[in-house]
């Protein structure tokens, strides 16, 4: 899906960021001034009208389901649910037919949240997470900065509902809050808290099982806590909300191809006691802090984000050919992998075909259809497609855009543990012996 989000911000030029957006939500730029104008002059608090400023500036980024469907859809899944006649499995394919029948096209019409987002969900937001952050002893650790990424922002991934979904998964999972575990260890942690939560959380869905979900994401709060199946993004992201509904810091990381062995696409981190990034091995089944799969590898690693990621909206002014990169990914890979700079040599054929100086970057795949995904950008200098922090272990191809489509521009090659690289050639692609440096495909 790709979000036309250059067309409504494009860089600031002259203009203040903040300006630039209020312009661009059209109708609903009197909600937007709203917020503003609260923490200017009703509850003038800096760090409070910083925040605002901060998610009005980064909403391009930002987007929404358009219109009325998804609630439809919404409540015919509210009602399959509720239906204690059903299976969960049966629930499930009846979400799924449904979505087949009359849903499937609904995650291509969206809209950008500055034209539908309200001042007084923004304030409240604002309100709650800010009074988690200076009062809860679990994010007295948090900067500011860290403030506005891991506690504040109104959704963790696109499309979520614009819901009241810090109250209502604490209503469902933060009954631990109450009677908390008392001893000079754990009391009033950050970890031991967020795991308590986490804990919570796991028993109280029963979920019948993982890899299960079908038909649209449930991405509304009431839904997201009744559901009995799900994969594991999904309950990745009822982590990340149900531990910022209680002050705790966290955030989404994931990967854009699918993993090797039985790690996951998406997982969760929080900020402990120590400042550190402490990450789960998956979703909210696994333990907080434990180890990230060690034998586990892969091209990249992005951390979702409400910031704008300012290399790819410079991305998006100047391509010709654009890829639907979001604009709410932060490259962490070298906190996972060992990671290279590479550069790679275009011979000036193939380079004279191109109507891009943007090149692209494929991981290879476990797939006779779709061999390579797509997993970063890069620019040709001097001959040379070069790309950052590549994730080491893998078997990569550089792509170009011809003026019709993606075509490849180099020989397959491997980037070895040790960061030398092996050229492959393209017909012995479908050999198991290469099978080792593929990851599987999503």
């Amino acid at each position: 899906m790709l979000i036309a989000v250059s067309a409504i911000f494009i860089g600031c030029g002259n203009r203040s960021c903040l300006d630039e957006v209020l312009d661009s939500a059209g109708s609903n730029r009197s909600e937007l001034e709203a917020v503003l104008n609260h923490y200017r002059s009703i509850d003038p608090n800096p760090d409070k009208l910083r925040a605002a400023e901060f998610l009005i500036e980064n909403m391009p980024a930002h987007y929404s389901y358009a219109g009325n469907e998804i609630y439809q859809y919404y409540d015919y899944a509210a009602r399959i649910l509720a239906n204690k006649e059903l299976t969960p499995e049966q629930q499930r394919d009846s979400l799924l037919a449904i979505t087949d029948q009359k849903y499937r096209d609904l995650p291509n019409h969206t809209v950008p949240d500055a034209q539908v987002i309200k001042a007084d969900f923004l304030i409240k937001n604002i309100d709650t997470s800010y009074d988690k952050w200076v009062n809860c002893d679990w994010a007295s650790q948090v900067t500011f900065d860290e403030y506005l990424e891991w506690l504040l922002p109104y959704k963790a991934t696109e499309l979520q509902e614009l819901d009241s979904w810090r109250d209502t998964l604490l209503a469902h999972f933060g009954e631990g809050l109450k009677n908390p575990i008392k001893n000079d260890v754990e009391y009033n942690t950050t970890l031991a808290t967020a795991d308590m939560i986490r804990n919570e959380a796991r028993h109280k869905l029963n979920r019948y099982g993982l890899y299960t979900r079908a038909g649209l994401p449930l991405l509304s709060a009431y839904l997201q806590v009744h559901q009995t199946y799900g994969d594991i993004p999904d309950y990745a992201l009822t982590a990340v909300l149900a531990l910022r509904s209680v002050g705790i810091p966290a955030v989404l990381d994931e990967t854009p191809v699918g993993s090797r062995g039985t790690a996951a696409t998406r997982w969760f981190v929080i900020i402990s006691d120590r400042g550190e990034k402490l990450t789960s091995e998956w979703d909210l089944s696994t333990m907080i802090g434990g180890g990230f799969f060690p034998y586990e590898r892969g091209p990249k690693v992005y951390r979702n984000t409400y910031a704008i990621n300012k290399e790819r909206l410079e991305y998006r002014r100047k391509v010709r050919y654009q890829y639907p990169f979001e604009l709410g990914k932060k490259d962490v890979t070298s906190k996972y992998f060992l990671t290279s700079n590479i550069s790679i040599p275009i011979e000036s054929t193939a380079r004279k075909q191109l109507k891009d100086k943007y090149v692209y970057i494929a991981s290879a795949v476990r797939s006779n259809e779709h061999p390579w995904q797509i997993v970063d950008f890069g620019v040709i200098k001097h001959g040379k497609a070069c790309f950052h922090d590549m994730g080491r272990e893998v078997l990569y191809q550089i792509q170009g855009f011809d003026g019709d489509e993606l075509v490849p521009v180099s020989l397959p090659f491997i980037l070895h543990k040790n960061g030398s690289i092996e050229y492959i050639d393209g017909d012995t692609l479908s050999s198991p012996s290469l099978d080792r440096w593929k990851n599987n495909a999503l």
